[in-house]
């Protein structure tokens, strides 16, 4: 439904829709239900068949779903990709600023609580979608883009999980290694980079800071 939601909504000239893709992370893999790749950014959607009222918050890690009188708990869904998004990130080799996490409740669902924009029913997802016109790649960016994310669809063999569990090992030491050697911020976990001050009494000068800046603010 979602899948046809975006064809027929979206610009398919601007967005290139991606399903099903299965993604090498620390624990093993990730699949990732909906990846849409544009000119504004990579949209990572989390896509949740589910009826009756749904209760939860930004930063609670579980959220409850009631269905008359019978409650039930699950994960908060942009927990679940923010797992999504920094499997992108490292696979495509993307900014945290280039990917947009996007939850989209496609059953008979109703928010009893506020909740962000970005968790929303697909008329919802499709506005939100719509709403960041910010340009971040270019035609050739997004194709080459949609083409690694074709290559990185990982096939159920088994050939492809031996090949697969290397993979994995090597993403860890990578990662294990940067953290090491102090080239992933502590506090988010993202790439430390050099910046420059534009303001103040350092002006001008150079310093280490996070790459997912301004959403985190490390430095040192």
């Amino acid at each position: 439904m979602l899948s046809l939601s975006f064809k027929l909504f979206l610009d398919g000239k601007l967005y290139k829709l991606v399903n099903d893709v299965t993604l090498a992370c620390e624990d093993g893999t990730t699949q990732v239900d909906h990846v849409l790749v544009s000119p504004f950014g990579v949209f990572v959607v989390e896509t949740k068949n589910m009826k009756g009222w749904i209760f939860g918050s930004e930063h609670q890690k579980q959220w409850t779903q009631q269905i008359y009188r019978h409650r039930s708990k699950f994960q908060n869904p942009l927990y679940q990709n923010y797992k999504h998004l920094k499997a992108l990130e490292f696979s495509l080799d993307l900014k945290p600023t280039d990917l947009f996490s996007v939850v989209c409740f496609v059953g008979d669902a109703t928010f009893k609580t506020t909740l962000p924009a970005n968790v929303t029913h697909i008329r919802g997802c499709l506005g939100y979608i719509r709403s960041k016109q910010e340009s971040k790649f270019s035609n050739s960016e997004v194709a080459a883009l949609v083409a690694k994310l074709e290559e990185l669809k990982l096939k159920r063999s088994f050939q492809t999980s031996r090949s697969h569990k290397t993979h994995v090992r090597k993403l860890v030491a990578e990662k294990s290694r940067k953290k090491q050697s102090g080239e992933l911020c502590p506090k988010c976990g993202a790439e430390l980079v050099e910046r420059l001050a534009k303001r103040g009494k350092n002006a001008g000068n150079a310093f280490i800071g996070c790459s997912a800046y301004p959403r985190c603010k490390f430095t040192q």
